[in-house]
């Protein structure tokens, strides 16, 4: 069964891509460019891993990773530009599962992905 992969990051472009790249490697990816959008969907759905950008319109990946471990256990990468280690502890601190800076080697990212 393909792991169903949630991106919540507000580059389309980004999106785009990392779609088209996870989906080559039998992930089943669905995108979203805000918060609230990717915080409704995981109510109606299930998906196996959160990627979740930091800067986020309207609400932080930090926030936004506060409200998912609420009522979530799904594993969450942040992915994003902010990598000083402040960023990171913060990040993981919050619940996230682990912390990749842009710009990322796609192909670690699927290693992750694989991983989990």
């Amino acid at each position: 069964m393909d792991k169903f992969v949630l991106v919540i990051d507000d580059d389309e472009k980004l999106n785009i891509l990392l779609t088209d790249y996870l989906t080559k490697f039998g992930f089943n990816v669905t995108a979203v460019s805000h918060p609230h959008d990717g915080l409704e969907f995981l109510e109606r759905e299930k998906p196996d891993i959160i990627i979740l950008d930091v800067m986020l319109p309207d609400m932080d990946g930090f926030e936004v990773c506060k409200e998912i471990r609420k009522t979530h256990s799904v594993p969450i990468l942040m992915l994003t530009a902010r990598g000083e280690v402040t960023d990171r502890i913060v990040g993981l601190e919050l619940g996230a599962d682990d912390y990749l800076p842009k710009p990322f080697e796609p192909r670690e990212l699927v290693a992750w992905l694989q991983s989990i």
